[in-house]
C-alpha cells in the first residue's frame, strides 16, 4: 500500500466509509488523471474509478472530476466527495513535498 492510498483509506474510514477499500490507485502527474480499484463491502466485482485532480495552492489534492465503471456509483462516488470533501491535505514535513513532487 503506497502513502497516498494509505492517506485516502485513512479519510474515507474516518468520514464512515469504511465498507470501502482501496485495492489499487494510480496517477498520472503529466495528465493530473488518477485510476483506482475499489472493493465495496458485498460486492463480488471491484469498482473501476477514474478521474482528474489538481494540486491546490494550500498543499492539497483536489479531486476535480470522478467517474464510476457503473452509473449508478459515479453518483456514489460523488456523494462521498460530497461527505468528505473533494480536498485530501498533504502530509507536512517532508512526506508531503516528496508527494507533491511525485504528483
Amino acid at each position: 500500500m503506497n502513502l497516498l492510498q494509505v492517506m485516502l483509506q485513512t479519510k474515507l474510514d474516518s468520514s464512515g466509509l469504511d465498507w470501502i477499500r482501496i485495492e489499487t490507485i494510480q496517477l498520472s502527474p503529466s495528465k493530473k488523471t488518477l485510476s483506482a480499484d475499489l472493493r465495496l463491502a458485498g460486492e463480488a466485482d471491484l469498482i473501476r474509478l477514474t478521474g482528474t485532480y489538481s494540486i491546490t495552492p494550500n498543499n492539497q489534492i483536489r479531486v476535480e472530476s470522478l467517474n464510476a465503471s457503473r452509473q449508478w456509483l459515479t453518483e456514489v462516488a460523488e456523494l462521498a466527495l460530497a461527505k468528505t470533501g473533494r480536498e485530501f491535505p498533504l502530509p507536512d514535513g517532508m512526506k508531503g513535498k516528496l508527494i507533491k513532487f511525485f504528483l
